[in-house]
């Protein structure tokens, strides 16, 4: 590990150095990708605290975003308790309890999330905006490395298409059938207002989970690049002698950094992953509970045509958080894949390299041990780790849970 942390100091310069030279012809990306990238990120970063320049990609610290979002952040600390009341008020039930205390749940959830969430991105604003600008430097550098841009990767693009067109498309379909099915009465403007508000407020949460993604994202198709910089390297039969491509070195030093970079993004974004986890625990488990009880008593009073679209929204819900759990899940999961190529990566290049320089083979020897003792995966915390593993664990807690929240129900309907 020692002598590991030596040689990181030694190849800094030259990783720069080298990338120079094997820049290669421009990539080309069709236009409107470039567009919809620029798009997306000014979008994800606008809401937020953070000032992104969409032309040099980089972020500036400007006093005035400060200011704006503390002034934002007192009148959302009054606004937003109203309207969770006056929501809750308008959708008591009398017959179910079960029901009233998951809504009350909900509306101080998404309350204090955001509360929360915003004063976390106000405190460590200026560390975001270094973390983010030394990630979009590397970007830069490992695209012209490997003479392909970001565009190129497949579930980059489909994230940026789901930014722009699901989550949009969703929030449509929950507004249109919102009144019906979570309203029984005339729905006032203040009723509208209110609930209008609150769909913000929900899609705001949307918005966190988006740029914790992206983050990540951009961390796991950097790997990626990396991988793809040390195939060619063990496919070179001139190897890293010929200085037209990185050494083995300078790639694990891109790894390392890039490495740092996303743990060090999670680690300042820990608390709002961890109540992002929780949300959707709770909402799927509290949607689940609802289409059960509103069916059941659908069933019982006679199902009209009225009520397929009242229980369109539910569904619409439901299917959205498992896609938003889904990709919480998915992307940390396919970074950790990517990283931990890396150890099979290094012992392809130390097979296929036939014309080492002297002490090379023992270079790939120290990189290996310290690739070894490297732990790959994201955690929250130290709790969990953000894996497919987890995925399978809540949905059986899932399950557990809406077991008993239905054996609550019939005994009460009983």
């Amino acid at each position: 590990m020692c002598v590991c942390v030596c040689v990181c100091v030694w190849a800094v310069s030259p990783v720069r150095w080298s990338v120079r030279r094997f820049s290669c012809c421009t990539m080309q990306v069709p236009r409107w990708l470039i567009v919809l990238q620029s798009v997306v990120l000014k979008f994800l970063f606008a809401i937020l605290p953070l000032s992104f320049d969409r032309h040099r990609e980089r972020f500036r610290n400007r006093t005035k975003d400060v200011i704006l979002s503390t002034v934002l952040l007192v009148l959302y600390a009054i606004v937003g308790p109203i309207v969770c009341v006056e929501l809750y008020v308008m959708n008591i039930s009398v017959e179910n309890q079960i029901t009233n205390a998951l809504s009350a749940f909900q509306f101080a959830f998404v309350y204090f999330f955001i509360l929360i969430v915003q004063i976390i991105f106000i405190r460590k604003k200026a560390c975001l905006h270094v973390l983010l600008n030394e990630m979009f430097q590397l970007k830069h550098v490992l695209e012209r490395m490997v003479a392909r841009s970001m565009l190129e990767f497949r579930l980059y693009r489909l994230f940026l298409v789901k930014v722009t067109a699901v989550d949009i498309l969703m929030q449509l379909l929950a507004l249109y059938t919102f009144e019906d099915s979570t309203y029984t009465g005339r729905v006032d403007s203040v009723g509208l207002a209110s609930w209008l508000t609150f769909y913000a407020m929900m899609y705001f949460i949307a918005v966190i989970e988006n740029f914790i993604l992206a983050g990540v994202l951009i961390g796991a198709v950097m790997q990626a690049m990396v991988n793809i910089g040390l195939k060619r390297l063990a496919r070179s039969r001139q190897g890293s002698a010929a200085g037209r491509q990185p050494s083995v070195l300078q790639l694990y030093m891109l790894h390392c950094k890039n490495e740092d970079m996303v743990k060090q993004f999670m680690e300042t974004l820990n608390f709002p992953t961890l109540m992002l986890t929780g949300w959707y625990f709770f909402m799927i488990v509290y949607s689940v509970y609802y289409m059960y009880v509103y069916a059941l008593e659908s069933s019982f009073r006679g199902v009209r045509a009225d009520d397929f679209k009242a229980y369109i929204n539910p569904l619409i819900f439901f299917l959205y958080q498992c896609v938003q759990l889904y990709l919480l899940v998915l992307i940390p999961s396919v970074y950790t894949d990517h990283a931990k190529k890396m150890m099979r990566l290094l012992n392809y290049v130390s097979v296929n390299q036939h014309h080492h320089r002297p002490g090379q083979e023992r270079l790939i020897e120290v990189l290996m041990v310290d690739c070894m003792q490297r732990n790959n995966a994201i955690n929250n915390y130290g709790m969990y780790a953000m894996n497919r593993a987890l995925l399978f664990g809540m949905i059986a807690t899932m399950t557990s849970y809406l077991i008993i929240l239905i054996q609550f129900h019939i005994q009460a309907y009983e």
